[in-house]
């Protein structure tokens, strides 16, 4: 149950970190993360805007993805385990991409 909880986090921070590193400025993504900028910042942040609320969105849909779709019922150490391991990601994107920010300044 720990690996699955600590694998699902990398996944989930993984996912996120590279989503948001290729709608960075200048990036091949950067027209989406205008189009959310401009038209709709507050749904954005979940999706492309920011790091740390991006675990929000996308550990949802992978949870979904990966959890609910392969086990025949939902339980509740599912259900701790995607609440967890989302505000777990939520904590690691924080920390990996102010680090990564700090390599460019």
């Amino acid at each position: 149950m720990f690996t699955q909880y600590f694998l699902l986090t990398a996944v989930i921070s993984l996912f996120c970190l590279g989503l948001r590193a290729i709608t960075d400025d200048g990036m091949i993504g950067s027209p989406i993360r205008s189009v959310f900028k401009k038209y709709a910042p507050y749904w954005g942040k979940p999706i492309v805007l920011c790091a740390t609320c991006m675990a929000s969105f996308w550990g949802t849909v992978i949870c979904m993805t990966l959890l609910f779709t392969s086990a025949p019922a939902a339980s509740c150490n599912l259900l701790l385990m995607w609440i967890g391991s989302t505000i777990s990601a939520s904590f690691v994107n924080a920390v990996c991409w102010e680090y990564y920010q700090s390599l460019f300044r």
